[in-house]
C-alpha cells in the first residue's frame, strides 16, 4: 500500500512538472513575418510592427527578429498596449490599443472586435493553428486598411506589392540558377 502511494505520488510529481520542461512555443517564421506586417502607431507616426521590432530587438540563434517580437507580443501580453486599431472620425484617424478606453462614437461591433481579436488569435497560436493565425492577421490588416484612412491603405498596398515583386524575382532567379545547373550544355550553346 505504501509503495503504491509513493508510486502515485511520484507519477503525479512527474506529470505535474512536465510543463516546466516543455519546449517554449516558437511562432513559425512565415506567421511571425505575416503578423509583423500589421501597423502600429507610436503617437507621431505609423509603421509596421516589423520596423518597430527591428529597432528594439536583435535576432538570436535561429530565431528572426519577427519571431522574437511576435512571441513577445502574442505570448507575453505585449499586445495589450499596442495601438494597432485605427478609428476614422471625420478626417482624423486615432489609434487605439485593445485596453484603451474607446470613443463613444465607435460602434459596439468595432469595440467588441478590438477587445476580442487578440485573445482569439492567441488561442489559435497556442493551438498551433497557423492557417487560422494567418486568417486573423489578414482580417486585422483589412481592418487597418478600411479604418486607417488613405495613408494606411497606400502603405499596406505598397508593402504587399513590394513583397510580391521580391518573391517573383526570387522565383525567377532560383529557376534560372536551377536551369543552368541541370542543363549546363544548353548554357554553352546559348
Amino acid at each position: 500500500m505504501i509503495k503504491q502511494f509513493f508510486f502515485v505520488l511520484a507519477l503525479l510529481f512527474m506529470v505535474g512538472s512536465a510543463p516546466l520542461y516543455a519546449a517554449p512555443l516558437v511562432i513559425p517564421q512565415a506567421q511571425a513575418s505575416h503578423f509583423c506586417q500589421l501597423l502600429i502607431s507610436d503617437g507621431t507616426s505609423v509603421s509596421t510592427l516589423s520596423t518597430h521590432a527591428g529597432k528594439a530587438i536583435q535576432p538570436a540563434d535561429s530565431l528572426t527578429v519577427e519571431q522574437i517580437f511576435a512571441g513577445y507580443v502574442l505570448l507575453a501580453d505585449g499586445w495589450q498596449t499596442m495601438r494597432i486599431f485605427p478609428h476614422l472620425q471625420g478626417n482624423a484617424v486615432s489609434w487605439y490599443s485593445a485596453t484603451d478606453e474607446l470613443p463613444a462614437t465607435m460602434s459596439d461591433e468595432h469595440q467588441k472586435y478590438i477587445r476580442e481579436v487578440f485573445p482569439r488569435l492567441i488561442t489559435q497560436v497556442q493551438a498551433g493553428q497557423w492557417q487560422a493565425v494567418d486568417e486573423y492577421v489578414d482580417k486585422m490588416l483589412q481592418y487597418q486598411c478600411q479604418f486607417g484612412g488613405e495613408k494606411v491603405s497606400a502603405s499596406v498596398s505598397t508593402s504587399l506589392l513590394t513583397t510580391v515583386a521580391v518573391i517573383f524575382l526570387i522565383v525567377i532567379l532560383v529557376s534560372r540558377f536551377l536551369f543552368v545547373l541541370l542543363y549546363p550544355k544548353r548554357k554553352k550553346q546559348l
